[in-house]
């Protein structure tokens, strides 16, 4: 959409008014405007931004841009922000462009017919299947005075592009229409709309892939082609096509559609320029031949390397005296040292492209090594064969200062798949939500908010609270099976970075995908930093199902090939290879980091002629005084980099390395208390010095952690407290409630010695993270708002909220403690809890000594237990008087301490014991008692009776198993309800009331496959299973089956997972198939033995294993399974059928085998005539 919405129609933008559109395309809108005052013509460009954060990165590049100050490039005059809309302006030049000098001799071959500009992704793919289009020309014979002319205009090129590359900036379009010429024949660089910064020595890189491609056809190399990450010598390419064109009258590769170009870019070598024009010198033909070179490594490196020829050909320069000499810089590392692994991920890769074959590979080594180099390779790789790449990387919270270590942040690493899902999803509506993300949808926008927005997301039933150990399982297989169905479409890349940072919950998911071998279609790239690896990862290492690369640092010749790629030589200079390869020990970061210092002490320097050349001020005849002249550490080596930094750059870098390794830039011009001119210059300064970097998504971050951590270490204690509390007042204005925030602005009040507001955020991210399931992460948290509680409260602040409780905050942790199975811990922390509680809080004591009691009963300290319970009652007192408000809450806390009494006498067999207690809840739980109460207690009451009656189940039993569902669609707990509406089907169905059963089961099960309760879901399709055995429907019971099996295994629940086999045991006896009874058989009753407790329905697997054993005459283990049928703690089976098994069983011992097999073969009949077999 333009401004323009009718002809001569005026439109303000700011302080410009604009009069007509001059061009339009991908990346905005070219206007012609006027400044309201002055009336002086003016370009006006407007640029599209989709999320704030690439709006801030937009403005920084045009800030950046706008420093320029060379007379061959066009000025930004101006830039703002206009309703959300950036736009900058630009010198308008009217008049002629080096296209109107070259004329259009190339017509429709040179694409001048198509469109020039493309944004769109240009794969490898198409780059292997399209034809080349032929465009034969006449030969001709040079044309002195025209081409000296136009080399002129060449020459006078290359100061400015040079100076453009050495601000760190490539212009990304550069063709003959982007290129005016004076009126005294200097020409002008323009539309730099699209120009980007370059990491050209990036450090750390920045994992991105499948990134936009921006430019003109006709013009553009390879690599941008590819969607690659480009630096100058993409300029240098385009600045060969314009050459070409210059001596041939048309570019390189022609042909009538745009296609046919970029195959010829990708995979044709040009016709040398004489083969179509006589006369050229070999020196001219020998420079575009190599600025065409389709490897950017074998290219000329730096424009003023064409300018050396030029003038060697007796092209004369023209600069004026006092135009800026252009800044040294350096290429990217390769990827030297490396071909080796590299090979071995491009055959993981085809793997996945041809037989969807998964894989979970990890790159090992140190930091600085080249693994997220090495990574980002593959990712490209992957890009250009249609394979989808999605990166992530693992971020963490360094808190080793409280000695708590690093946290981790739960799932961090999967959020951009997590968010990219919901971009998907919102795009294209429910169905592709349901696709994508299921059932499972609720369990992953705990990890991401923008999934909670979502129409399907929002219709799904609110998750059940559940125990970690359940609920974990679900989020992983929620995620597998988003995995899952994206490689439905194309295989995936995942990359994750910096797996030694990884949280629990995301290294439970490789592990899971490890323990399967992989997942079809998914292949996962992480990338690992040796002697950083915690428990759960060095537990991954050794996991069979994953595959492991190791990279080691580079041998001298490695380093000299590295190097000459960052200096873009043919070869380096032996002298300075020995001393990087000396000082590095091979380690490529280290290497960056020495040519960068080099570089700015003015030992490495170019020359007039574009040649490189070392300076060793008094050290050049001894090797040892080179030593003398660079640091000899890392840390020492960045420090001096630093030093050299401007003071706002410097301000910049303090502030952002308390802010974390990864940032919103929008908080730096608040903390450091500078203008925004100053911020953009300032970081401006830090990415043309690569120390900081901006990230796909617009935030920005240090290019390598190592910075960070220097930076960060180098501050005074009293600044870097000073420091923390600027970014935790400025983080709480925007964000306090915001859960994403919590970790963080806890972190910088403790940092702070802001203890109170420490000790309420560590509280808040703790019980985020319980929410979230990062139990470990949690745990550490909790730890941290306790240390923070016990350190005196802050005074003189009145926003400070007051203290937060430490009974509070230890009562937490314990719960914690509790669920993760630390008994002991909990124990201690609920007493720590218990210690602080004031003498008026009867009923917080009450739930204290119950939970305490808890923690005694799991590891079965009976009198401990009871004790504890004890304890519990006599806190809470007598009853508070009617209009008390404590006493709903007293009466609450009373019955639960009675129930949970109920269940430890439930569970130890003392069935008398619970009588009294039973009586004295019934008598209130109706009036006092929660829904919630109420639906356990019913429960409880029913299970007394299951041991009673043997699961023969009488009226009486069903009728509570009917009150409690009716109590528990009270609570408005749909996870409540459908657990309930299981009990009670699982009641009438051993009431013999099939029907009904099968019935409230399949409703329960509606219920439970919309909340995603795979342990409830486990057990209703084992039940249903049982129903359809029992009412001997085949059908259904085959169908089941395989489904139940399914569930069962994927929440790893074994006695489950034995009645799925036990199930398919009786449906091979019905098929005749024996041996597949007995494989099944044996494999359910393995599955019971392996549980802690008796599963009570081993008659599931035993009976079809009778027949069997009769018909083989296995009498002796026949009678072993009737044995083992009759046990007191199975269920009871109907007495006609109980009594034939106990009377076969008497035969065998007996020693009557003839009668034993006649009566336990008329067991069998009668356990058919029964439905039980």
């Amino acid at each position: 959409m333009t401004l323009i919405s009718r002809p001569g129609e005026p439109v303000m933008l700011g302080d410009y008014r604009v009069t007509r559109i001059l061009g339009q395309g991908g990346m905005g809108v070219v206007y012609r405007a006027e400044h309201r005052e002055h009336a002086v013509p003016v370009a006006l460009k407007t640029v599209r931004a989709s999320s704030e954060a690439l709006l801030a990165g937009i403005r920084r590049e045009i800030h950046a841009l706008r420093r320029l100050d060379h007379p061959g490039i066009a000025r930004i005059l101006d830039e703002g922000l206009s309703e959300g809309l950036p736009y900058y302006v630009m010198e308008l030049f009217e008049g002629g462009t080096l296209r109107s000098h070259l004329g259009s001799a190339a017509g429709d071959m040179s694409g001048a017919g198509l469109p020039t500009s493309t944004e769109t992704a240009v794969t490898g793919e198409m780059s292997e299947t399209l034809p080349a289009q032929a465009t034969p020309l006449e030969r001709a014979r040079v044309d002195l005075p025209a081409l000296r002319a136009r080399l002129s205009m060449i020459r006078g090129l290359c100061a400015p592009l040079a100076h453009l590359h050495g601000e760190g900036f490539v212009h990304r379009d550069l063709k003959p229409e982007n290129i005016f010429i004076r009126e005294d024949g200097r020409p002008v660089l323009v539309d730099l709309g699209i120009a980007a910064s370059f990491s050209g020595a990036a450090s750390r890189e920045e994992l991105a892939a499948e990134g936009r491609v921006v430019g003109s056809v006709a013009y553009m190399a390879p690599e941008q082609l590819r969607g690659e990450l480009v630096d100058a010598r993409a300029d240098l390419y385009a600045l060969g096509c314009i050459l070409y064109e210059c001596l041939v009258g048309r570019p390189p590769f022609t042909g009538s559609w745009a296609g046919s170009i970029v195959f010829q870019h990708l995979n044709e070598p040009p016709a040398p320029p004489s083969r179509y024009v006589e006369g050229l010198p070999e020196e001219l033909e020998w420079l575009v031949l190599r600025l065409l070179e389709k490897r950017p490594e074998a290219r000329l490196g730096y424009a003023e390397d064409v300018a050396h020829v030029l003038d060697t050909l007796g092209v004369e320069g023209d600069e004026r005296e006092g135009t800026p000499r252009p800044r040294s810089y350096l290429y990217r590392p390769g990827l030297e040292g490396r071909e080796g692994p590299l090979a071995a991920l491009g055959s993981a890769l085809e793997q996945l492209r041809q037989e969807r074959r998964g894989q979970l590979i990890l790159l090992e080594g140190e930091s600085g090594v080249g693994k997220t180099r090495l990574a980002m390779e593959v990712a490209l790789l992957a890009s250009r064969r249609q394979v989808k790449t999605l990166t992530g990387q693992c971020a963490l919270l360094d808190m080793s200062s409280l000695e708590q270590g690093r946290i981790a942040v739960a799932l961090h690493p999967f959020r951009p798949l997590l968010q990219w899902l919901a971009d998907r999803c919102r795009e294209r509506g429910d169905a592709e939500a349901e696709r994508l993300l299921g059932t499972g949808a609720r369990w992953l926008a705990l990890y991401e908010p923008a999934l909670v927005e979502l129409p399907w997301v929002r219709g799904l039933p609110e998750l059940p609270v559940l125990p970690p150990a359940v609920a974990q399982p679900r989020i992983l297989e929620a995620l597998r099976k988003a995995f899952a169905a994206l490689t439905e479409e194309q295989p995936v890349l995942l990359v994750l970075d910096d797996l030694q940072w990884a949280d629990e919950l995301s290294l439970a998911f490789l592990q899971l995908v490890a323990a399967r071998s992989g997942e079809p279609g998914l292949l996962i790239l992480g990338t690992c930093r040796l002697g950083e690896t915690g428990a759960e990862l060095t537990a991954l290492l050794g996991s069979t199902g994953i595959r492991r690369i190791a990279l080691g640092r580079l041998d001298t010749a490695s380093v000299g090939t590295l190097v000459a790629g960052m200096l873009a030589l043919r070869e380096s200079p032996a002298e300075l290879v020995d001393f990087l390869a000396d000082s590095s020990s091979g380690n490529p970061f280290f290497v960056a980091e020495y040519l960068r210092a080099a570089i700015d002490e003015g030992l490495l320097v170019r020359d007039r002629n574009g040649a490189w050349k070392l300076r060793w001020p008094g050290a050049e005849t001894d090797k040892r005084a080179r030593h003398l002249l660079l640091p000899h550490t890392l840390a020492a080596l960045i420090e001096r980099r630093l030093s050299r930094v401007g003071g706002a750059g410097r301000a910049l870098v303090e502030h952002a390395s308390v802010l974390g390794r990864e940032f919103d830039g929008a908080l730096l011009p608040a903390l450091a208390g500078l203008a925004e001119a100053e911020v953009l210059d300032g970081l401006a300064e830090l990415r043309r010095r690569q120390f900081i970097e901006e990230t796909a998504s617009g935030r920005l971050r240090f290019v390598h952690d190592k910075i960070r951590e220097t930076a960060y270490e180098q501050l005074p204690a009293e600044k870097r407290s000073a420091l923390h509390l600027g970014a935790a007042l400025a983080v709480e204005a925007r964000s306090a409630n915001d859960p994403g925030a919590f970790r963080d602005l806890g972190h910088h009040f403790a940092h702070a010695g802001v203890h109170d507001k420490g000790a309420l955020y560590f509280g808040k991210a703790a019980d985020r993270a319980r929410q979230t399931y990062a139990n470990h992460e949690g745990l550490a948290l909790y730890r941290l708002a306790i240390a923070e509680g016990l350190q005196p409260a802050t005074t003189g602040e009145p926003s400070s909220p007051p203290p937060v409780p430490l009974c509070s905050l230890y009562e937490r942790l314990a719960d914690l403690l509790a669920l993760t199975g630390s008994q002991q811990e909990a124990r201690a922390a609920f007493g720590n809890a218990l210690s602080r509680v004031p003498e008026t809080e009867r009923i917080v004591s009450a739930r204290l000594h119950r939970k305490i009691g808890k923690t005694w009963d799991t590891h079965h300290r009976d009198e401990d237990t009871l004790r504890s319970y004890a304890l519990a009652e006599a806190a809470l007192g007598d009853e508070p008087p009617p209009l008390h408000p404590a006493r709903d809450t007293w009466w609450h806390e009373w019955i639960q301490v009675h129930i949970d009494r109920m269940l430890f006498h439930y569970w130890v067999a003392d069935i008398d014991a619970m009588t009294p207690l039973a009586s004295r809840v019934s008598s209130v739980v109706e009036v006092h008692g929660l829904p919630s109460q109420r639906t356990q207690f019913h429960q409880m009451l029913a299970r007394v009776n299951f041991r009673r009656e043997r699961y023969s189940h009488s009226e009486e039993t069903v009728r509570l198993a009917q009150t409690a569902l009716r109590a528990s669609e009270e609570s408005g707990d749909a996870a409540l309800v459908a657990e309930s509406r299981y009990f009670l089907a699982f009641t009438l169905m051993f009431r013999g009331r099939l029907a009904e059963a099968e019935e409230q089961m399949r409703a329960a099960l509606s219920e439970l496959e919309r909340i995603g309760d795979l342990t409830v879901h486990s057990r209703c399709l084992a039940y249903l299973l049982i129903i359809h055995r029992m009412r001997q429907n085949a059908a259904e019971a085959r169908a089941c089956s395989e489904r139940a099996l399914a569930v069962a295994s994927a929440a790893q629940i074994l006695e489950y997972i034995g009645v799925a086999r036990a199930n398919m045991a009786w449906l091979a006896l019905r098929d005749g198939d024996h041996d597949a009874v007995e494989t099944h058989g044996r494999e359910a009753l393995d599955s019971w033995q392996r549980i802690s407790f008796v599963y009570p329905f081993h008659w599931l697997a035993r009976l079809p294993l009778m027949v069997v054993c009769l018909e083989r005459a296995a009498l002796q283990d026949a009678a072993i399974h009737a044995r083992a049928i009759l046990h007191p703690a199975q269920h009871h089976l109907p007495e006609e059928l109980t009594s034939r098994l106990v009377q076969g069983a008497v035969a065998w011992d007996a020693g009557r085998p003839i009668r034993a097999r006649a009566i336990l073969a008329d067991a069998l009949f009668q356990a058919r005539s029964l439905g039980y077999l």
